[in-house]
């Protein structure tokens, strides 16, 4: 016999004693993807180049595979350890973390890392089957570490037993990586890139365009936004070939004064951009 036909016969044993014990029973699958860290536009940040006091997004995909019936309350919960370098962004509600109308979100301190716990406290509707969850970060100190989640069955409050299709992926983990904040000096503004940028200042804007007013922008660019107490607010990187000009979208930001610093990979190119949004 199969592994895969031991496991469903197995799925089977356990309804039908649950059934057996005057408890109906529901099989499914409750699974994990792959995390992954965001800006608060929804851009990929690379996760081993962060910096102190930065402010990111977790994103964490959740699927359920659950045969046309709903997903009991009480019977299950979601895990998810930031690591040491981690913590809540403290103006991020973590009740907003996703599926709030199904999960119940706490935090608490443990084990020297913040702890995210997800509780199922109402039915999960059949029609429901992936989900993003999202959680406001912000970088505390330098070092690496390990984002973790479980998808966990506990069956800790329900007469409808939930019983696991595959176990097996139930679990994911992201590694990270902290360094120095990058000290800006707000008075800087020049560089060896003679750049410009337009609109500026902006109102209700969530791009801007930068050009080059003298050469070509040629090679690999980041691309940061700062404020001007220093805190990087997000990256970004572009491949630029012969460019006289690029359109640099930051999203979502707060009116505010910025610096924008555009620097190439091998450092031998840079321009620090003051921007104002109203």
């Amino acid at each position: 016999m199969s592994l895969k036909s031991l496991l469903a016969a197995g799925l089977l044993v356990a309804s039908l004693s649950s059934i057996g014990q005057g408890k109906s029973a529901v099989i499914a699958d409750a699974k994990l993807a792959q995390m992954e860290i965001t800006d608060f536009s929804g851009n990929t940040v690379d996760a081993n180049n962060l910096q102190t006091d930065q402010l990111v997004k977790l994103k964490l995909p959740v699927a359920f595979v659950n045969h046309g019936m709903e997903l009991p309350a009480g019977s299950c919960k979601i895990k998810v350890g930031l690591g040491s370098k981690f913590m809540v962004d403290p103006g991020f509600d973590v009740l907003n973390s996703g599926l709030g109308n199904y999960f119940r979100w706490t935090s608490v301190e443990s084990n020297g890392q913040v702890e995210l716990t997800g509780e199922l406290v109402n039915n999960l509707p059949a029609n429901i089957q992936a989900a993003d969850l999202s959680f406001r970060i912000k970088v505390k100190e330098e070092g690496k570490a390990v984002v973790t989640a479980n998808f966990l069955i506990t069956n800790h409050a329900t007469t409808t037993v939930l019983s696991d299709e595959n176990g097996a992926n139930n679990v994911s983990a992201l590694s990270y990586q902290v360094g120095k904040r990058v000290p800006v000096d707000p008075s800087v503004t020049n560089g060896n890139l003679k750049l410009a940028v337009y609109p500026n200042p902006a109102r209700n804007v969530k791009a801007v365009n930068i050009s080059v007013l003298q050469g070509k922008l040629l090679g690999k660019y980041k691309i940061s936004l700062f404020d001007l107490a220093g805190k990087l607010l997000q990256t970004k990187e572009l491949q630029l070939d012969f460019a006289s000009n690029f359109t640099y979208d930051f999203g979502n930001i707060a009116a505010g004064k910025y610096l924008i610093i555009v620097l190439n990979t091998n450092g031998t190119e840079s321009s620090v951009l003051k921007f104002e949004k109203f």
